[in-house]
């Protein structure tokens, strides 16, 4: 009898110890499983914060590109009552510790939503009015917008009121190419307002850094150099890239 009873402890022990390697091999594969898909969840919200960026970059080149590549369009260039500036007054060097400003100028059919205007001329087309577009940051850090349109410095309408349409960019940065020896080619690149003579001006260098919505990335500070201007980014453990390009001012290009 006594035989029996050591015997049935021994089951039980040995079923115990059994349950108990069964429930820390569980244990094991669930944290194996968890780190995979906490693995897997991290890798797709920094493609998806990588490919949002990338987007935001693509988006800044293709708009800002084409204002700069149209800066200055006369329909009539040999009309002095369709002369105007490529570049206005109003762009700036340092606007604020991370943002220039660029404001272009030409004349258009279209509007600032890109509407045919709805006011013809003698010959029943739309007419060409002046649009004037200016970008630069805000307090939030998005590249903002603002357009003007009409038929003269004293009669804008403004359509499109400093509104953002790029998010998260840490630092806008611009530089001018100007043409001082007038033989089509840029001798140098100055910051805004600082050329010699706007005429001269035949592209503009920007440079846009991005950085994404979530934490994706090592905390860690990082420095970049946009264009002629230094910037550190913040220890946030955001992705940060850095755009530049260059776009010339189609009329006075050759």
């Amino acid at each position: 009898m006594r035989t029996r009873v050591l015997q049935i402890h021994r089951q039980k022990g040995m079923l115990l110890a059994e349950l108990l390697i069964a429930v820390l091999l569980s244990a094991f594969l669930v944290i194996g499983l968890v780190q995979i898909v906490a693995a897997a969840r991290s890798s797709f919200r920094l493609q998806e914060n990588e490919a949002e960026v990338q987007e935001n970059g693509r988006y800044a080149i293709a708009t800002l590109g084409v204002l700069i590549r149209q800066a200055g369009f006369s329909p009539q260039p040999w009309n002095e009552s369709f002369q105007s500036q490529a570049l206005t007054s109003d762009t700036h060097d340092r606007v604020s510790t991370w943002s220039d400003r660029i404001a272009l100028r030409s004349w258009s059919n279209r509007n600032c939503f890109d509407n045919r205007n709805p006011i013809e001329d003698e010959s029943g087309e739309p007419a060409f009015f002046i649009r004037e577009s200016v970008f630069d940051l805000n307090g939030r850090r998005d590249l903002t917008h603002t357009c003007r349109y009409g038929p003269t410095d004293a009669e804008f309408t403004t359509q499109i009121r400093r509104q953002g349409f790029i998010r998260n960019v840490e630092s806008f940065q611009a530089l001018y190419g100007e043409d001082r020896d007038h033989d089509g080619s840029i001798d140098r690149w100055v910051r805004g307002g600082q050329w010699s003579d706007e005429k001269q001006v035949l592209g503009v260098r920007l440079g846009l850094l991005l950085n994404s919505s979530d934490v994706v990335v090592e905390q860690a500070a990082q420095d970049f150099s946009v264009l002629d201007f230094q910037s550190r980014t913040r220890a946030d453990g955001r992705l940060h890239r850095l755009i530049e390009f260059t776009a010339t001012i189609k009329g006075r290009s050759r």
